[in-house]
């Protein structure tokens, strides 16, 4: 018997074991020999994997990488072993990643989408390197940093709004739908979102009204936290940073967060969806106010072959995360959600270390499957203890990647349809 991924299930497989949905709901008893019918059910269910008798996960990838021809092989290795250069390919989850990206990297191949070269471009940009100056420029701390940017750019009234309809115990669903419905803007885009594959209503969602009623007075009120952050943040020009491929490498982490905290019973998927949303915000921020040190950073990091949050902490004394962190407790965001943020690369530190773990996953997983660039492009390792924290099946990380692919692009087009995809 072995457990393998759900795509790899076929018609006359027999099961090695009960089959149970992601709710905890009986499928189907060991011993079913499968039928096309079964394995659809089983799509439709989401279940990630399936213990089927003589199978082996590894076999099974194997032997779909085999069929590749030898061209496309060579090129797709080329470019995930220097992907994962710097992860820790002994940890099993992470060599699952490995060749699911170089099965993704075949298909573009093979349907032309996109010719894999073995080298990913981890150059700095040129607009940053003219910004390093000698040594001696005074470093502001995270928090000065922080203020600085506050000040200069405010948030829109909208957003504390809802900030007070969220604190006052007052407040009932009627209140934020009326709150939201007098921002056309922000109206606007929760609906489109609503009404997007991202939750595949079967029906259209046409009113605040009537989305609060479906998703929750709290779980809207995140949705239009973190979208009305995003429009503080998406028109700001920026040296050195693809701003398209930097909100595409954020959109992909919300998706995929999501995607996993979904499995989990009781968890709220759209505050997961918001913080891999806006887990590298505090990046930009640095971008804005310290591009000659942020330059040095990518200099550093360059040359030590560092994680760039890392290089940060080495040449500033905090990473992009805590600025983050801090950003958000000005705006008075929820605790756990911060923490969720500023935590993301060092989640055994969080004081949520369960829920910050989705982010930390989440992140590596976005980056290892090439969704966008936020200005780390090789992968990182997956942090100790980490997937034994979350207790995800294997298959749920093929099955995640999958569900993101199909809902990425129109969300990120939902979102910024004025920028132009470069990646």
């Amino acid at each position: 018997m072995g457990i393998i991924n759900i795509q790899d299930v076929k018609p006359k497989m027999v099961l090695g074991a009960d089959l149970y949905a992601p709710n905890g709901r009986f499928l189907l008893p060991k011993g079913t020999k499968l039928t096309n019918k079964h394995v659809r059910v089983l799509s439709i269910w989401g279940v990630p994997e399936a213990d089927i008798e003589g199978a082996d996960r590894e076999k099974t990838m194997g032997e779909a990488i085999a069929q590749l021809s030898p061209e496309t092989l060579h090129a797709c290795e080329a470019r995930a072993s220097e992907l994962f250069s710097r992860a820790n390919l002994g940890h099993e989850a992470v060599r699952e990643l490995y060749q699911i990206s170089l099965l993704r990297c075949a298909e573009r191949n093979i349907h032309g989408a996109e010719l894999c070269s073995g080298h990913i471009n981890t150059d700095i940009p040129p607009e940053l390197l003219q910004h390093c100056g000698p040594n001696g420029d005074e470093i502001p701390s995270a928090m000065e940093l922080v203020r600085r940017h506050v000040n200069l750019a405010s948030l829109p009234d909208i957003y504390y709004r809802v900030v007070e309809v969220i604190s006052d115990p007052k407040s009932s669903a009627a209140t934020i739908s009326d709150v939201i419905s007098k921002d056309v803007s922000l109206s606007a885009k929760l609906l489109k979102l609503v009404n997007s594959p991202f939750y595949g209503f079967p029906s259209k969602i046409d009113s605040i009204n009537r989305a609060v009623a479906l998703l929750g007075f709290n779980e809207l009120a995140t949705l239009a936290h973190g979208i009305t952050v995003i429009r503080h943040f998406e028109d700001m020009p920026l040296d050195g940073l693809d701003m398209h491929s930097f909100w595409k490498h954020s959109v992909a982490c919300g998706l995929i967060a999501r995607a996993l905290a979904g499995r989990r019973p009781g968890l709220s998927e759209e505050r997961f969806f918001v913080a891999g949303l806006l887990h590298d915000i505090g990046r930009l921020v640095m971008l804005k106010e310290i591009p000659h040190l942020m330059g040095k950073a990518m200099l550093h990091a360059a040359e030590n072959n560092l994680e760039m949050w890392r290089a940060e902490r080495d040449i500033l004394g905090y990473d992009h995360g805590m600025v983050a962190g801090f950003l958000m407790e000005e705006w008075l965001m929820p605790v756990d959600l911060r923490s969720m943020v500023s935590r993301h690369h060092s989640p055994v530190r969080a004081e949520n270390t369960f829920e910050t773990s989705f982010i930390h996953l989440a992140d590596i997983m976005t980056i290892a499957m090439e969704m966008g660039c936020s200005g780390t492009c090789l992968v990182p390792p997956l942090q100790a203890d980490v997937w034994d924290v979350l207790d995800l099946p294997q298959g749920l990380l093929i099955t995640s990647v999958r569900q993101t692919d199909r809902q990425l692009e129109e969300i990120v087009s939902m979102f910024f349809s004025g920028q132009r995809d470069e990646r």
